[in-house]
């Protein structure tokens, strides 16, 4: 029975080939063997859909299709031998459909690592052989408090690999200057079969980049990369905390052989304040008052972290560890959302060092007292006497 190479792949005859490409990767990943051990459908399955896309993804093969089906391709001396691929009968062994199933997804990682290690371990795979992305960079910014919260900008500086001018970061004076490498043909992987297993690792040739400078540029020999010192901005938003990060897209070092740039990672290290804690978007600031103005109440002019004044009232009876609320005097949220508050955390602070007639007057004071002047003191009395009474 002739096949339907479209139908395999779940695609119509007009499909582009990057619908066939993504078709493929889909199906193949459903039915690879390492996903179905011991299911033999699968592995039938799985050659099926890699013999289906070796044909429909090359050009040339798939206009013989289109036209004359399976026979137009025997005819055309493009397959070999009974039940070798595409002579009709599929992929003669196994290992066959998995180097079809490496290239569909860009081979493996290199360094000795089986394709089942290379894709199904979470490591993926390069889409440009050689093309490798620039070294992503990490650097730390000190700010104040003061700054963290009202933001700020600051200036860095730092040496990245940056693409070399002469050559525009090709590596060689010209783009005749770059040949193919012989020893991959350009994949940037040499592969080894192991039975069942196919074996991929970086061409010790070319090092993965897939071809080889002929005729390098001289300014930077060849590396297409220059070391260079730059001084950059950042700009620090408000609200930011101690640990953040800041990513800078593009700031690392230039990429090879055609690859983006890496990005820098800009770690935010706020200053501890002498006055001021914070959690969260919260600020707390501890606020001593006199004996007689948390008996008697008052006002305070209180400092907030953007370097102004509010002003709270202090009820009268006012006890050590009350918490007076600002609203948004707090930090700015840093995603926008708003801002934190202001607590000011009061401590009534026993006056030492007392003249004779501050002492006197204390203890007149202390002969008018009474249980409702100390309501905590009265309750906790009456709880302890349980423990008397008996």
């Amino acid at each position: 029975m002739a096949k339907d190479f479209y139908a395999t792949l779940g695609v119509a005859r007009t499909a582009t080939p990057e619908e066939i490409k993504k078709a493929y990767r889909k199906k193949a990943l459903e039915c690879h063997p390492d996903r179905n051990q011991g299911n033999p459908k699968a592995e039938e399955q799985f050659k099926a859909v890699s013999e289906a896309y070796e044909v429909l993804s090359d050009e040339n093969r798939r206009r013989i299709y289109d036209q004359y089906g399976e026979d137009g391709l025997r005819g055309a001396g493009m397959g070999g031998g009974p039940g070798g691929f595409p002579g009709g009968g599929g992929f003669s062994s196994m290992e066959e459909a998995l180097r079809t199933f490496m290239g569909a997804f860009g081979g493996g990682r290199g360094g000795g690592e089986s394709i089942f290690d290379s894709f199904f371990g979470g490591g993926g795979f390069e889409e440009e052989p050689g093309a490798r992305k620039g070294t992503s960079k990490k650097a730390t910014v000190k700010v104040s408090f003061q700054e963290a919260a009202k933001g700020t900008e600051k200036e860095l500086a730092i040496v990245n690999y940056i693409a070399c001018d002469a050559c525009g970061g090709l590596g060689a004076k010209s783009r005749t200057g770059i040949k193919t490498c012989a020893t991959c043909q350009g994949k940037g992987q040499v592969y080894q079969s192991r039975g069942f297993f196919s074996m991929s690792s970086t061409c010790p040739h070319c090092g993965g980049a897939g071809q080889v400078i002929t005729d390098p540029c001289k300014s930077c020999g060849g590396a297409g990369r220059v070391k260079d010192k730059q001084r950059i901005k950042i700009k620090i938003p408000a609200g930011v905390d101690n640990g953040m990060r800041l990513k800078m897209t593009g700031y690392g070092d230039a990429g090879e052989a055609g690859g983006p740039p890496g990005d820098l990672f800009v770690y935010i290290e706020v200053e501890p304040h002498e006055a001021f804690t914070r959690e969260g978007d919260d600020v707390y600031l501890d606020l001593p008052i006199t004996f007689t103005e948390a008996a008697l109440g008052t006002k305070k002019d209180v400092p907030t972290p953007f370097g102004e004044q509010a002003r709270i009232q202090i009820p009268e009876g006012t006890q050590t560890d009350k918490l007076l609320r600002v609203s948004g005097k707090g930090f700015p949220n840093v995603h926008g959302q708003g801002h934190g508050d202001l607590l000011v955390r009061i401590t009534v602070e026993t006056p030492v060092r007392l003249t004779e007639k501050q002492k006197e007057l204390l203890r007149s004071f202390e002969q008018l007292e009474s249980p409702q002047n100390h309501p905590r003191k009265k309750t906790f009395l009456e709880k302890l006497k349980v423990f008397f009474s008996e």
